[in-house]
């Protein structure tokens, strides 16, 4: 059996995290916590990396709706 790869720290905090109150808008993630967040993707990214600019940064669009996301493996 294939063992599976690691998940990213940031996409992991992500998806285990209750992003609820940051409805519709985009989330800047680093170190296991959201840095900033708003409606602007860009502004977002430029804002987080302003703030840390060493960080390594991910970006991630909250939906406006619950979504399932699936992992499958080969």
């Amino acid at each position: 059996m294939k063992k599976l790869q690691k998940l990213p720290a940031n996409y992991d905090f992500f998806i285990k995290t209750d992003t609820s109150s940051y409805k519709g808008e985009w989330i800047a993630i680093t170190g296991k916590k959201i840095i900033y967040h708003g409606k602007d993707a860009q502004e977002v990214y430029r804002k987080a990396k302003q703030k840390y600019p060493t960080a390594n940064v991910s970006l991630a669009k909250v939906p406006d709706e619950q979504i399932l996301i699936l992992r499958f493996s080969q």
